[in-house]
């Protein structure tokens, strides 16, 4: 059984985390089409009998989703037997209407709240998800200080298999991201290319570094290929990653990323 599935259905953001490993604040604004996104969730059910231990639901943010609702719907539909999380910043949740409430507890979905230093109510959230029976968590390990730094080296230099046994996307890896087709091993692969954009960078995705959704013939494939590392490791510098950094808004600076 795979233990972890992440995917991604909006690419941007309303928080703009400094440095966000997704990067959100460089992103265009973007939202996954139901017709895609239930094309990989069925093809993911397929490959794996619908045996996922967890699958996160986030982006960016995934309530500026339009069909949020339609997408919890579809995933309960095909992993029937999975803790579903909704992975949010918190920041729209309390505008959410009943029907939100009511599609969360009737497919079971887990709302996981990421705490940052907003002024959000958090009580408030807390004691909605108990009003309709919804299984919730926060995350929030020093909310002041919540910030990853995960440097790039945009000269692509460094020993892939060092960083890949080194990196906690890596070695211990098991959180496999997909968005729009394509299984990859890690958010920054995923989304370099919105870096690359803004930086007039040229840090490269070649066809190793992900598994077309629908040319995957089965689950031993994605193990195999979780299990090596990718040619876009050479851009990871595991060594100089550093954690519980002081939270801020991006200004959209290439330090922030390097």
């Amino acid at each position: 059984m795979i233990d972890l599935i992440e995917f991604h259905i909006v690419e941007h953001c309303n928080l703009n985390c400094k440095g966000c490993i997704h990067f959100s604040p460089l992103a265009d604004k973007s939202c996954i089409a139901i017709k895609e996104y239930k094309n990989d969730v069925k093809k993911m059910a397929e490959l794996t009998n619908g045996n996922i231990k967890t699958i996160n639901i986030l982006g960016g943010e995934p309530l500026l989703h339009p069909e949020l609702l339609k997408i919890l719907k579809i995933t309960r539909t095909y992993f029937a037997n999975s803790e579903i999380r909704l992975i949010s910043n918190g920041i729209l949740v309390l505008s959410q209407k009943e029907n939100f409430w009511q599609i969360l507890k009737r497919n079971n979905i887990h709302l996981s709240v990421t705490e940052y230093p907003l002024s959000i109510n958090y009580q408030q959230i807390s004691r909605l998800t108990k009003k309709y029976g919804i299984q919730y968590s926060f995350y929030a390990p020093n909310k002041e200080n919540s910030q990853w730094h995960f440097p790039i080296d945009i000269t692509g230099g460094q020993d892939e298999k060092y960083s890949f046994s080194h990196c906690r996307q890596g070695n211990n890896c098991t959180n496999i991201n997909i968005i729009k087709g394509k299984l990859y091993m890690c958010p920054i692969c995923s989304n370099i290319k919105y870096f690359n954009k803004y930086f007039n960078k040229n840090c490269s995705v070649e066809k190793l570094d992900y598994l077309k959704i629908s040319e995957i013939k089965s689950i031993e494939e994605i193990e195999n290929f979780i299990s090596k590392p990718s040619p876009f490791c050479k851009y990871c510098n595991v060594n100089n990653r550093t954690f519980n950094n002081k939270w801020e808004v991006s200004k959209r600076k290439i330090e922030e990323w390097v």
